[in-house]
């Protein structure tokens, strides 16, 4: 099967935050659950830093692409699994949740981040990231079967009544999303695809890349090296397109 999963700048600048932040953590022993894993390059990282990572995406196509991915790691046989089934989730409890790109797929959105409280262990972290600001809805929301995008306010009260404490909320990618987020807009209006759900649209969200010359440039490590930097400058500033979020589960 082809794998046509190309890691764009965006996943990149929250891959970097996220490995930060898992950093710091204590790890050992501890198990994970990625919602929408959607490539598995995340779930690949979790196992690395120590973590037993499991995964549940809707979409066959993420599955098949991830098992393939896993399966050339043989040292990490046994420390992810992938499940296809929500009884097998939620028959477990875990001390991470990782969602990125992910909530904004759902139309009750309060309701899954309840669902999520109740597999968490006692102080579970939930770490989620959402697409950030009303103002910027454009093409690529619809394309990629968006219900909403997020302001800080409304995200901060979703997770407070589901029974988070907020640790951190950044606000990540920029300045680089200044760029990305024309891009985007202009693939997403090129891209529009007809007479699909949003479900549909979900599932082939964030699998589907093209790799032309210019996505490729812009993913090096080399044309991003600068900007991995940078953007830790602004992360408590609003002037991105997307939010990254860690809240502790509260009694």
């Amino acid at each position: 099967m082809e794998d046509n999963w190309l890691p764009m700048p965006r996943y990149k600048l929250r891959r970097d935050l996220v490995k930060r932040i898992l950093d710091r953590e204590s790890l050992s022993g501890k198990t994970c659950l990625e919602f929408g894993y959607g490539s598995g390059d995340m779930l690949l990282l979790y196992a690395w830093l120590g973590l037993d990572a499991f995964g549940f995406d809707i979409s066959g196509l993420a599955f098949e692409n991830a098992r393939l991915r896993i399966e050339k790691h043989p040292a990490l046989k046994g420390k992810i699994r992938l499940a296809q089934d929500k009884t097998d989730i939620y028959a477990r409890r875990y001390d991470y949740i990782m969602a990125f790109e992910v909530l904004e797929h759902i139309e009750d959105d309060l309701s899954c981040i309840k669902e999520w409280w109740n597999i968490l262990n006692e102080h579970g972290k939930l770490l989620i990231s959402v697409p950030a600001h009303r103002s910027k809805w454009g093409g690529n929301d619809a394309v990629a079967g968006h219900y909403r995008r997020y302001e800080r306010a409304g995200m901060s009260n979703l997770l407070m009544n589901g029974g988070f404490k907020i640790q951190h909320f950044w606000n990540y990618a920029y300045p680089l999303s200044i760029l990305l987020d024309v891009f985007l807009q202009r693939t997403g209006l090129e891209g529009s695809e007809q007479g699909l759900t949003k479900e549909e649209l979900s599932k082939q969200s964030g699998i589907k890349r093209k790799r032309s010359l210019l996505n490729r440039l812009v993913s090096s490590d080399f044309f991003l090296a600068p900007f991995l930097v940078l953007q830790r400058c602004f992360l408590e500033k609003d002037l991105s397109s997307a939010f990254l979020v860690v809240a502790e589960k509260m009694p």
